[in-house]
């Protein structure tokens, strides 16, 4: 065996032999399964760890001694600065049952915060652009019969969709609820619409699940080859 060659393949072998570990799940749970995803825990919280103190506890230190009032900082940036710190501080108490309930504000805000980034970027970034983007892009289509088309085909599946999951209707003797007659074509279409939408978003998803898998077999079958030729064969 020819060590100068196989001492390069040492990394590849070893994603190979995690690769076969995780594929092992396939025969059922087994410890070489459990030692790989172990393994992968381990290692991506000690990345997320190390690029959290790398990338935003440096930096933001280095910043908050910067703004020191008299170092040559002003009260503005430094209390500005230091909230961050704080609020941190406070979530660290989480870990202690005793103080636990001292760090349920700064979650609080972290979560409020969090939630108000995620549901502005929704409306900014995903509706407006898709409303827009429903409106012009058919009217700039070279056939205007197939853009009026398109129109009218996008209007009917969004209106369906919100149908379906407009919920307020008639309250029956038993205490269950039933839509307005009006409604519920409406919302037929819609479900239809919507199993179309999630049937493609399954399709996709496996597509990229089965490219995955394809490429982890052409990799275990290249570092076999490889082993093969470092072993003389």
């Amino acid at each position: 065996m020819n060590l100068d060659q196989l001492t390069p393949l040492f990394p590849g072998l070893v994603a190979a032999a995690f690769t076969v570990s995780v594929f092992s799940y396939l025969l059922g749970d087994n410890p070489l399964y459990r030692i790989a995803v172990h393994v992968f825990i381990g290692v991506a919280a000690a990345y997320a760890a190390i690029v959290a103190f790398q990338s935003v506890l440096i930096p933001r230190g280095e910043v908050l001694l910067g703004t020191v009032p008299g170092l040559p900082g002003d009260w503005a940036p430094f209390a500005l600065q230091v909230v961050p710190w704080v609020l941190g501080a406070f979530i660290l108490l989480k870990v202690s049952k005793r103080f636990a309930s001292a760090g349920n504000f700064a979650l609080a805000f972290l979560v409020g915060v969090g939630a108000a980034l995620a549901v502005g970027g929704a409306i900014t970034g995903t509706i407006f652009p898709q409303v827009y983007a429903s409106w012009i892009n058919p009217f700039k289509s070279t056939n205007p019969v197939r853009g009026l088309f398109d129109l009218v085909v996008i209007l009917v599946a969004t209106s369906a969709v919100l149908m379906y999951f407009f919920y307020t209707g008639k309250a029956q003797p038993d205490g269950s609820g039933e839509r307005f007659r009006f409604m519920v074509p409406m919302a037929w279409i819609g479900q239809g619409f919507l199993a179309v939408g999630l049937a493609t978003l399954y399709a996709g998803a496996l597509a990229a699940s089965l490219a995955l898998f394809i490429e982890r077999i052409g990799f275990l079958i290249t570092t076999g080859q490889a082993l093969l030729a470092a072993a003389g064969f």
